[in-house]
């Protein structure tokens, strides 16, 4: 996958490096570029542009870089700039780098090679050390080329992810690798073997005075001009809610005729027809993508295509991957995304949506009883209740409650990180723990599929940006408050297009978003036509994918591996053809069992 790869040490050899770089090179249109060692190896993969695999020497010492710098206009070597700013200052440099980047720095006269990620590790970058050796890569299927690196599973990781859908903290599926975290830092030494893990540009609670909203506006719209300046082949993925109409929103005007927006939807619906309407305001190029169940017919490749792209890190329907070549038919090379939109708005935030009552609840007694009761609610309302309805253990080797003892276990100390003893207000703990957690263990993966067609940007992980979101006030992030400012202030004639989320405008009156929302399920219910959701997995699972689970789940590889109890697969399945909604857990079971057969695909 895009990305840096490498091995160094006593063990590292030629022919492992080369069987990494092999496996690197995922796609077609990939370039490669590798530097030998005297004891291994480094190099990048990825899209073969210049300004994203870019390399810079000096005397003995090497640094490889895959991503960018912002802004751009600014970096014309940004590897160059980058080595110059860690030979002078060290880690420190870092903190004043914004970008979406991993890099390897190998230091010659001293025999060390570091790793290092931006401020949100936004390019998932893994790591293993194995005696004195030391692997690192973008995926895990091109660490594991290491015949020496022990395979297995990792049970801990699993029940974080069958508890909140996603893996927690630096987990993986396979105990012996970890993810890098945002702003990692981590050196090797080939001279002694010893390794050091640091971090830089660390979030931490405010204890300044709050940012105010015009400061967020502010920041919000340098943000995205730092991130499409002097950009050719620009996109932006468009759709009827908020955070992609805002960027749009801060877009110079003569910038736009040379930008192209493209919408998904079902055929007629909501998206569709608002995406349409913002960019005819804008006067961008524009296409809509119809999602259609005509992807059915080839599920099992676009499933395997996910497994391949995030190693099976990632809870996916799928149904966005025959989407991705359609960027690049269109001509856009780099596309802007409006993900981490929900740190402005918390009350649509998925599991982590907190309402006035929430929000309030938070701060009416001691600060001892404030935190456990956020500690209640984060367990209550984060889970994603795979196991609901199903009966029996779900694993092999543990039974549902030391399942849940472990899960609280790593809630807790998820909390902890986030600030839980350390916010003056509450509340502000979800922001961090949104930002620890979901963004870093959920968005990477997520771009992962689209990273490997076109560059990604993601203006709303702007380091400036996500400071002064953390240290706003919580009443101004709860709803539509800093969207309607944003484009008060910019688009004016964006606030006349309605929101697909509440189906009325930004600004309606509480009373009117609940009518436009009652309407909205109303006719989804009639199935009436641009009212329908992008998928009907639950459904598909049931009839047209059936034999795809069968064939899956009651295999003897998935039966016999002692991992999941067999009985407790067959029981769901029954449970799920008889009406039952499973859904979400045998998509879990599905990806678990194939990238686990992705992952076994490598030397033994």
């Amino acid at each position: 996958m895009a990305g840096i790869f490498g091995i160094v040490g006593s063990a590292a050899s030629g022919e492992i490096f080369s069987a990494m770089r092999e496996v690197s090179r995922q796609e077609a249109w990939y370039d490669t570029l590798t530097v030998a060692l005297e004891k291994g190896g480094i190099g990048a993969s990825g899209l073969a542009e210049p300004t994203l695999i870019q390399k810079a020497e000096q005397g003995k010492d090497v640094l490889l870089l895959y991503g960018e710098l912002f802004p751009t206009s600014q970096q014309s070597e940004p590897a160059r700039w980058l080595l110059d700013g860690l030979l002078r200052e060290g880690k420190s440099f870092l903190e004043g780098v914004e970008g979406r980047f991993q890099a390897v720095f190998w230091k010659g006269s001293e025999e060390t090679v570091t790793i290092l990620t931006d401020r949100f590790a936004t390019r998932p970058l893994y790591w293993t050390q194995c005696g004195e050796t030391f692997g690192f890569a973008s995926e895990i299927r091109t660490l594991l080329q290491n015949p020496a690196i022990p395979k297995r599973w990792n049970r801990a990781a699993l029940v974080d992810f069958f508890t909140w859908g996603h893996y927690f903290h630096t987990h993986t599926l396979v105990d012996s690798v970890e993810v890098v975290p945002p702003g990692g830092f981590y050196t090797f030494s080939l001279r002694d073997g010893t390794f050091r893990k640091e971090t830089y540009g660390t979030f931490l609670p405010k204890t300044s005075s709050p940012a105010t909203l015009d400061a967020v506006v502010e920041k919000f719209h340098a943000a995205v001009e730092r991130q499409s300046v002097a950009t050719e082949n620009l996109g932006i993925s468009l759709s009827g809610g908020l955070d992609a109409r805002s960027l749009l929103g801060m877009l110079p005007a003569e910038m736009l005729p040379g930008v192209t927006t493209v919408a998904l939807g079902v055929p007629g619906s909501a998206d569709h027809r608002l995406a349409a309407q913002l960019a005819h305001r804008a006067g961008t190029r524009h296409f809509n993508y119809e999602l259609r169940t005509d992807f059915l017919q080839n599920y099992a490749q676009h499933q395997e295509t996910m497994i391949r792209l995030t190693d099976g890190q990632y809870l996916s329907s799928s149904i966005v991957i025959p989407t991705l070549p359609f960027y690049q038919e269109k001509g856009i090379q780099t596309l802007l995304r409006g993900h981490a939109g929900e740190l402005c708005h918390m009350s649509k935030a998925y599991a982590f949506s907190l309402d006035e009552t929430d929000r309030r609840g938070f701060s009416q007694s001691s600060p001892s009883e404030n935190r456990q009761r956020l500690e209640n609610w984060a367990w209550n309302h984060l889970q994603a209740y795979m196991l609901q309805g199903v009966e029996g253990d779900l694993f092999a080797e543990m039974s549902r409650q030391e399942c849940q003892e472990q899960a609280r276990h790593s809630l807790h100390q998820a909390l902890l990180q986030a600030g839980l003893e350390t916010h003056h207000e509450t509340a502000q703990t979800l922001w961090f723990l949104y930002l620890q957690q979901r963004i870093f263990r959920e968005i990477p993966l997520s771009m992962r599929k689209f990273d490997a067609y076109v560059n990604v940007r993601l203006p709303i992980l702007d380091t400036e940006l996500v400071s002064a979101l953390l240290a706003l006030p919580t009443e101004q992030k709860m709803g539509e408050t800093i969207q309607y400012r944003l484009l008060e202030s910019y688009r004016n004639d964006f606030l006349q297009v309605r929101n697909v989320n509440t189906g009325t405008f930004l600004g309606a009156a509480p009373w009117r978003q609940k009518v436009a929302s009652l309407q909205h399920r109303i006719l989804a219910k009639l199935r009436f036509p641009g009212y329908q959701p992008y998928e009907k997995m639950g459904l598909w699972l049931r009839r047209e994918l059936a034999s795809r689970v069968s064939e899956i789940l009651n295999s003897d590889q998935c039966l016999d591996r002692g991992i999941f109890h067999p009985d407790t697969i067959r029981q769901v399945q029954k449970s799920h053809m008889e009406g039952k909604n499973h859904t979400y857990l045998l998509l879990a079971l599905m990806i678990c069992e194939l990238g686990m057969r992705h992952l076994e695909e490598t030397p033994s």
